[in-house]
């Protein structure tokens, strides 16, 4: 199953809005999903629509220090 690219299918796809916060690392404002695993996950900023779904690990210049 490939990874949902809008927030609709996120939802759809078991994803669950937690909340708004501010990443640690670049101070960016980010969306906190819950997995259908359970496990917490941010995200861009999504605007309303059909913008396109992105892992905040993925653009956040500090991602690496996050890695276990």
């Amino acid at each position: 199953m490939p990874f949902p690219t809008t927030r609709d299918a996120l939802i759809a796809a078991g994803y669950k809005f937690e909340n708004h916060g501010v990443c640690r690392g670049c101070k960016r404002e980010v969306e906190w999903y819950i997995t259908p695993n359970g496990k917490k996950s941010p995200f861009d900023l999504m605007p309303e629509g059909s913008s396109p779904v992105t892992s905040h690990f993925a653009t956040c210049p500090e991602a690496g220090s996050f890695r276990k």
